[in-house]
């Protein structure tokens, strides 16, 4: 069997989980910054932008995975994949952002949601629908699961190290090594639970993948890139006015 990725939809996916990264890190000023109903408002909408983000990395590296086979996706189950990581990203960002967060907490934090965004992973791919079956190694699938909850624990650490950071001339350069960590290291973990999953395809009904096919699986990946990405542009610009709101 000859998996290989559409390395186009690799650095996608790449880029939007950078992208996660960074209006992570602004948003949760946001949230610390308002008080009441605006800050539960900025809490859910960081939530959904978050999760996206991560969601929209998997699905895009996804729709790059190829095997030589027809693959095809639940939509069901790919919906309840993208609520698991922003149901995790609504209690990370909740904890992270309150005025005193410990050890304990960050690190029980960090535990509930690495399972989560290990639990979309999985989930978006039992949707996954291929001709044979898919199982898994179980000790690559706890080292995805361990790096989830590592993953986790650093982004929370770092969200909250930059909102303690002087807002001096390094701290954009600062954000953005940051985002590029965060981004690497959910990346890191997808593509070890990729790693751990074992297609045996069953010969009696195995399909070859059509040039449409291909092309199919391209234009999926992109129109998901294109909308987290434009959902990207329109947080942005919230921010933006947000940021000039208070300075007026």
């Amino acid at each position: 069997m000859n998996i290989t990725y559409d390395i186009p939809l690799v650095i996608l996916s790449a880029i939007v989980a950078v992208g996660a990264g960074f209006f992570t890190i602004e948003m949760s000023n946001e949230i610390v910054l308002n008080k009441g109903i605006e800050r539960w408002t900025w809490l859910i909408i960081s939530a959904i932008t978050m999760g996206m983000g991560i969601w929209g990395m998997h699905f895009i590296a996804m729709t790059a995975f190829s095997m030589g086979v027809e693959i095809s996706y639940d939509f069901l189950i790919v919906v309840i994949s993208l609520l698991a990581a922003i149901i995790g990203c609504v209690q990370g960002l909740y904890i992270i952002t309150q005025p005193l967060v410990n050890l304990k907490t960050l690190i029980a934090a960090s535990i509930t949601m690495g399972v989560a965004i290990a639990g979309m992973h999985y989930i978006g791919m039992a949707a996954m629908r291929v001709p044979g079956t898919i199982n898994y190694d179980p000790i690559i699938f706890t080292l995805s699961v361990i790096i989830a909850i590592v993953v986790s624990f650093a982004a929370m650490k770092i969200v909250i190290s930059l909102r303690q950071m002087k807002k001096n001339s390094r701290y954009f350069l600062y954000k953005v090594i940051a985002s590029l960590i965060m981004g690497g290291a959910v990346l890191s973990m997808h593509y070890t639970g990729m790693a751990a999953a074992k297609f045996k395809i069953d010969v009696g009904s195995l399909l070859s993948l059509s040039q449409s096919n291909l092309l199919d699986a391209q234009v999926i990946g992109s129109s998901v890139g294109i909308t987290v990405i434009g959902m990207f542009a329109i947080i942005y610009i919230v921010l933006l006015n947000a940021s000039w709101n208070r300075s007026v």
